[in-house]
């Protein structure tokens, strides 16, 4: 039997109130019981935290975790990991510098794709990523949680580059791809975006409304 793929998944703080208990666990513990995927998940609140779980993801030993996965509030061309601690992505680029070949990243936030392809193409090219993807516009937590179940799954279990976004563009899915903004950059130099990027800005909040 064939092993299931991995995803490594970087979850934020949410919400201030540390009694909030919002989280993507429940996608992931979904998608490990279907046996469609395993997963490692890691809170990353401080850019510390997140620096040092990226290092983690790209060892050796977990070399089979090809998706990684961004959960974390999001702004344009920014990870908001906590209420205090921000990171850009030509940060997160610099710390991961050549080390993703093969890799496919996933930024589950608000609006962080919301950037031009020559920014998001040089990510590519600093990281040697395979691909990215994720949204340019301000996503709802229920809706964007049925999405990701279908995506991450794509991801890790599609026979080519393009499986996410093929996936997208199918009548199912087209429509709920178009009002959450989902878009996928290759490395290549192709990028893909379903939908006319709209003016609203925030971060994903408890219901991923309000940031």
């Amino acid at each position: 039997m064939t092993r299931a793929g991995g995803v490594f998944c970087f979850e934020g703080q949410w919400e201030e109130d540390l009694t909030k208990r919002g989280s993507v666990l429940p996608t992931l513990e979904l998608l490990e019981r279907l046996g469609s995927i395993r997963y490692i998940h890691r809170d990353t609140a401080t850019a510390e935290e997140l620096n040092y779980y990226l290092d983690a993801w790209l060892s050796r030993k977990y070399a089979d975790y090809k998706v990684g996965f961004f959960a974390l509030h999001g702004k344009p061309t920014q990870l908001c990991l906590s209420h205090r601690n921000t990171v850009e992505l030509d940060e997160i680029a610099a710390w991961l510098s050549g080390r993703c070949e093969g890799r496919i990243l996933y930024f589950g936030s608000c609006s962080v794709l919301r950037a031009s392809d020559r920014t998001l193409q040089e990510f590519l090219h600093e990281t040697k990523a395979s691909m990215l993807c994720g949204f340019t516009k301000v996503i709802d937590w229920v809706e964007s949680a049925a999405f990701e179940t279908v995506v991450l799954n794509a991801l890790v279990n599609g026979s080519r580059i393009d499986s996410a976004e093929r996936l997208m563009r199918s009548s199912r899915w087209t429509s709920l791809a178009d009002h959450l903004g989902f878009r996928v950059v290759y490395a290549n130099g192709r990028s893909q975006s379903s939908v006319t990027v709209g003016s609203g800005l925030s971060s994903r909040s408890a219901a991923r409304l309000a940031g």
